[in-house]
């Protein structure tokens, strides 16, 4: 079992969302139609990972509350508690056939999605010209 801390992936998170706020318009067309591709891209790289390792990776947050000691607005201590996630990743069987022939289905819409947003760019690049 792994045990893994989230924080620097909320931060590269956070980070993309706020470059994204300074995109322009045609950045913010390009990366609407070219979505699904990515989204593709990204299940078809978990497919060959699961096939290749021979297992896939279920991932859950578990809380873990501590309990401290706080203070009012007098000074007075009291216990308090705070719940902080972890993410856990345990390994899980796959059937290779069933990921493979998954795999073969997600290479093939991939393809359709690739010319899909090949044709939305286009537009986005005549709608807004930089």
């Amino acid at each position: 079992m792994f045990v893994f801390n989230r924080i620097p992936t909320l931060t590269g998170v956070a980070l993309v969302l706020g470059l994204t706020a300074c995109a322009t318009p045609q950045q913010h067309c390009i990366a609407g139609a070219s979505a699904d591709v990515r989204t593709l891209q990204s299940q078809i790289e978990t497919a060959e990972t699961n096939i290749a390792r021979g297992y896939a990776l279920h991932r859950q947050s578990i809380p873990i509350t501590n309990t401290r000691v706080c203070y009012d607005a007098k000074k007075r201590p009291y216990t308090c508690h705070r719940t902080a996630y972890r993410q856990i990743e345990t390994p899980v069987t796959i059937d290779i056939g069933n990921e493979k022939a998954k795999l073969a289905s997600l290479k093939a819409k991939l393809g359709q999605a690739q010319r899909k947003a090949a044709a939305g760019i286009k537009a986005c690049r005549q709608t807004y010209p930089e």
